[in-house]
């Protein structure tokens, strides 16, 4: 099987090792929030320059030893701290996405602990048990749909409303959204195309025609107006007045205040950078969407894995409920 490889890997290493590089990187950004995706990316390419550098092969080549090496290293280098703790779990990531592909055939790094290298964790045992539970959660629609009732938006309300009712229809990822440009958008056909950086392709997707209005209101009725010196220049959907482009942080951002307006966010935990994490974020819409689509609209598994972009439906039937009231009912269903 051939996989696209990001050039920005083959301009450094190997073509195994940009070949995993890629396919790791795709993997977290298709199944984890952007920041976590982003930091695991990141400790993940660190130390495949530092395997790279001492040992010279691919890095599914490496042995417990060498990672345990590794921890050493940047035990030392860091100090145990925080950042420490962020390239620890970088490269368990890489390894157990290694295991569940059959790129190797055990997950070694999983007996290592990171106490045992003087590496902080700060997240208490039900922090680290809400974290790993994060990538999933889930709010109804009627708690969805209270975001953009006019006392809980934050302003501007033409770009917010469209935005927030955007990512819930569509299940597009905070980093997807951001990426899409005016002439991206079909309104005769309800229909965007969503480029994917990593394969430098496009996939479509619908939204619904109730939103049509908005469209018209943020692009041909003086919308984008109030947006600073940006607002009739930008070829991107969404703006702000710092940037003509706006950033997925900047997505999360006005979702979480949306829900703290409404008064349904709430701080799950606090990592071990100090950072809070919220319940209700960007990311959250498109677990939400994926949810009800799965169990309420009973979409086909196969559908909702091309309407989500993933690459493996293994993660897709993460939002399928499996209770036994919902199987009981699926194999009564064609005889009663």
């Amino acid at each position: 099987m051939s996989y696209q490889i990001n050039e920005k890997y083959t301009d450094e290493f190997c073509e195994r090792n940009a070949e995993l590089l890629s396919r790791f990187e795709r993997s977290m950004y298709q199944t984890r929030p952007d920041g976590s995706a982003q930091t695991w990316t990141s400790s993940a390419v660190t130390y495949t320059r530092w395997f790279r550098d001492r040992h010279g092969k691919p890095i599914d080549e490496a042995s417990k030893v060498d990672v345990d090496d590794y921890y050493e290293f940047v035990s030392g280098q860091y100090e145990g701290g925080a950042t420490a703790g962020g390239k620890f779990d970088g490269v368990q990531q890489l390894y157990h996405w290694m295991s569940r592909k059959e790129v190797i055939e055990q997950n070694f790094t999983e007996s290592l602990v990171r106490e045992d290298y003087g590496i902080v964790n700060g997240a208490t045992r039900q922090a680290r048990a809400l974290r790993q539970e994060e990538d999933y959660i889930s709010i109804p629609r009627k708690k969805v749909e209270l975001l953009w009732k006019e006392e809980n938006l934050p302003g501007p309300r033409a770009r917010n409303e469209l935005l927030i009712k955007l990512l819930w229809y569509t299940g597009l990822r905070c980093s997807e959204i951001v990426r899409i440009r005016i002439i991206d958008i079909d309104h005769d056909e309800h229909k965007i195309k969503i480029f994917d950086k990593k394969t430098n392709e496009f996939r479509p997707v619908w939204y619904p025609q109730r939103l049509k209005p908005l469209f018209a209101q943020w692009l041909d009725q003086g919308g984008r107006d109030v947006i600073g010196p940006h607002g009739g220049e930008s070829e991107y959907l969404f703006l702000t007045h710092q940037s003509p482009q706006m950033r997925s942080s900047h997505v999360s951002r006005i979702v979480k205040e949306a829900a703290k307006n409404a008064g349904i966010n709430e701080v799950l935990y606090v990592d071990e950078a100090g950072k809070k994490r919220w319940k209700v974020t960007g990311h959250t819409l498109r677990h939400s969407m994926a949810t009800y689509h799965a169990n309420k609209l009973d979409t086909k598994v196969h559908h909702l894995q091309k309407i989500l972009g993933h690459d493996d439906i293994e993660t897709t039937l993460k939002y399928v409920d499996d209770d036994d009231r919902a199987i009981r009912q699926a194999m009564q269903r064609p005889w009663n």
